[in-house]
């Protein structure tokens, strides 16, 4: 599955679900991790903690209760699909309404309209299929798996209250970071049909490209069979060419790990916790160790000896090369204390700071993927409008 997501709290996606796990391509600034929420990397995109990863992009702290609302980077390629003023406008036009006028909605049937709103403008922007699919069985509130070719939804983790039922049982935050996660998910169906038909154009057969992404045949035959009103411009398929690399082509081991291996980026944010118990992350960190040696350092290697590295990808090494000293830091630091009975105070600490910096490191170069970066940014706009418009006088 491909996710686009991260919230720190919560999650990414691997190859065919994209959870929003979802811009460093666009000069955004990250702050200091130690100032950073703990959380996981598959919980930061699925799930209701994309609050906390947007604010990791946009480089500012959260602040406790306040709506997303921040300027997004400016992007110089011609919008598409959900990137759409008009689409915006839209979308957050029904969620302000819903908000303000049904208090009483379920939580369901809230994500259900602004999802066939959603659908409308995906149709009008050329996007053959749109589907999704609400449930209790995705690990967060909401993810897009690129193989079923669904937005998958979890109105159960829409709040952090258990007994939230309807519209009114949600605080404005929490409505705020729904709206957010709906887009950014829908925006994941967007990026793959602008995939899709960037190599429709350099004469891929359907055959080939669901060899490479796994997307649904039916999908990428659809889209071959569509007339687009306005061809492809540069920069949009540069764009497109990037998403392709990290996820599903040259530079797609950092989702693939963090979409095969969820669990231990979690066991990582747990180590993470102040209180947490050492011993509980010992096989989550042999996880990281295997795949430290085994994909990330020949990586860096493989990515070191290119002789022309475009801009991407030597950005893209220094966020590997710093994962790589953080893990290293995190191993020597381990082994003080794994399998010691009672190890000191002191190396316990320096194990669960350790942990922080490489889970940091981690949610750092998986945010600034270019389809989590642009998921995020759009993310952020809409969220910004729905601040606007739901704020007391």
């Amino acid at each position: 599955m491909r996710s686009h997501r991260i919230d720190a709290p919560r999650t990414p996606r691997d190859s065919s679900t994209r959870q929003r796990p979802e811009s460093a391509r666009h000069g955004i600034a990250a702050p200091d991790p130690r100032h950073h929420t703990p959380g996981s990397i598959i919980e930061l995109q699925r799930g209701a903690g994309n609050r906390v990863v947007g604010q990791f992009l946009l480089g500012r702290k959260p602040v406790a209760g306040e709506p997303v609302a921040a300027a997004a980077p400016v992007v110089q390629r011609l919008a598409y699909g959900l990137d759409k003023p008009a689409s915006q406008n839209t979308y957050v036009a029904q969620a302000v309404k819903l908000w303000q006028t049904q208090p009483g909605m379920s939580l369901s049937d809230f994500a259900e309209t602004l999802l066939k709103t959603i659908a409308v403008e995906m149709k009008a922007n050329g996007v053959p299929f749109f589907e999704w699919k609400l449930g209790s069985s995705a690990g967060a509130a909401g993810i897009f798996d690129s193989q079923a070719w669904k937005v998958m939804v979890n109105e159960s983790k829409f709040s952090s209250s258990k007994t939230a039922k309807v519209l009114k049982d949600l605080t404005l935050p929490e409505v705020t970071e729904v709206v957010g996660t709906l887009y950014h998910e829908s925006r994941h169906t967007d990026q793959d049909v602008l995939i899709i038909r960037t190599l429709l154009d350099q004469k891929k057969t359907a055959a080939q490209i669901f060899a490479s992404t796994k997307i649904r045949k039916d999908v990428i035959n659809k889209v071959a069979a569509t007339k687009y009103k306005d061809a492809l411009d540069a920069d949009q398929i540069a764009h497109a060419g990037r998403m392709f690399d990290v996820m599903y082509g040259a530079h797609k081991e950092l989702l693939d790990f963090l979409m095969h291996h969820s669990a231990a980026f979690d066991g990582l944010s747990a180590l993470a916790e102040p209180n947490s118990t050492p011993s509980a992350a010992a096989a989550h960190l042999k996880t990281f160790a295997t795949w430290q040696s085994g994909v990330l350092q020949p990586k860096l290697k493989q990515l070191t000896a290119m002789k022309s590295p475009t801009p991407v990808e030597t950005a893209l090494l220094t966020r590997l090369q710093s994962i790589d000293t953080e893990l290293t830091s995190l191993g020597t630091a381990w082994r003080k204390v794994g399998g010691v009975k009672k190890p000191a105070a002191a190396d316990v600490d320096d194990v669960r700071q350790s942990a922080a910096d490489a889970r940091d490191a981690i949610t750092d170069a998986y945010v600034k993927l270019e389809g989590e970066q642009d998921a995020f940014r759009v993310e952020a706009q809409v969220k910004t409008a729905f601040g606007q418009k739901t704020a007391k006088p």
